[in-house]
């Protein structure tokens, strides 16, 4: 069966995978192998060595149709380059395309990984009932991506779906941004700072945990960070006009959020009763593997044009 090799890189580690598409197109691709290699490298010359062995059994193993990249960082498809908004310097202003299609003599095709995502959401997510919507990845960072009438809008400088820049306020004069104070890792520096604790203890799971069992410093965190998240939301909203917001990254599977966020937009609905519309927000369907599906998708996308 026809297979692709999709290479997910993120800011420690290349998740990848052998994913095989199903004969009827309505069924997302089947992930049928998963493995990883550090991305913390100083050169793609030092990432095909760690990568090399692994290419050469998939290629015993599997008939491989091409390779499907998901990268952090802007991206222009037709090119192949991977430019701006990402941790691995390497891969900057290198035609990523070009690279790998030399190198393993496979088609291959690159699109950000946010992107990606939205693809897979758009295509095999739950029913939305719109073809316009955003994705947004909440993490280390805030970052996402916008469907409109069912395709991609990346705007003039491929920036579309950086949210995190956006900007929520100012402290001495400097400005705070959705990805300092409404990201994961937000979260868990304020949470650390009141508690007291270092932030090695702490990750979001553990943050809602305290929240839930009722500890009084986290109950006064988790709401000013929902407070932080509810305003980028809002102001998303009213900006984009998506039909529905979906929320990805692992924190959005966290069962407590999204009614969290709700009821904080609540408040500003009563607050503004002439901002009638109230965001529709959801959870990613297909989580981590957003990536990886959404890749293969970008790549027949581009295969088929």
């Amino acid at each position: 069966m026809m297979a692709y090799i999709v290479l997910d890189f993120g800011g420690s580690l290349v998740k990848g995978a052998i994913v095989e598409p199903y004969r009827e197109s309505r069924h997302a691709p089947k992930i049928v192998q998963r493995f990883s290699v550090p991305s913390r490298v100083t050169s793609f010359s030092q990432w095909f060595d760690l990568f090399d062995p692994i290419f050469a059994q998939f290629e015993r193993e599997y008939s491989i149709n091409g390779i499907a990249i998901s990268a952090c960082g802007a991206v222009d498809v037709e090119q192949g380059l991977v430019f701006g908004g990402s941790l691995l310097r390497y891969i900057l202003d290198v035609n990523v395309k070009a690279l790998f299609a030399e190198r393993y003599h496979l088609p291959v095709e690159v699109e950000n990984d946010a992107c990606c995502a939205a693809l897979c959401e758009y295509r095999y997510g739950q029913n939305y009932d719109s073809d316009h919507f955003c994705l947004v990845v909440i993490g280390s960072g805030v970052g996402g991506a916008v469907i409109a009438d069912g395709k991609l809008v990346k705007g003039h400088h491929l920036y579309t779906g950086e949210f995190g820049y956006s900007i929520l306020g100012f402290e001495n004069g400097a400005p705070q941004i959705v990805s300092e104070l409404a990201s994961t890792r937000g979260l868990i520096k304020q949470a650390a700072k009141a508690l007291k604790r270092p932030r090695s203890e702490l990750d979001g799971k553990k943050v809602f945990e305290l929240y839930r069992a009722g500890d009084e410093t986290a109950l006064n965190v988790v709401q000013c960070w929902i407070g932080y998240l509810a305003t980028a939301l809002f102001n998303l909203q009213y900006t984009v006009d998506p039909g529905v917001i979906i929320l990805g990254g692992a924190i959005s599977q966290q069962p407590l959020l999204i009614p969290l966020l709700n009821a904080e937009l609540e408040k500003y609905r009563q607050a503004m009763p002439y901002c009638h519309i109230v965001p529709k927000i959801v959870a990613a369907k297909y989580g981590n593997d957003a990536n990886l599906i959404g890749a293969v998708e970008h790549f027949q996308l581009m295969r088929q044009g």
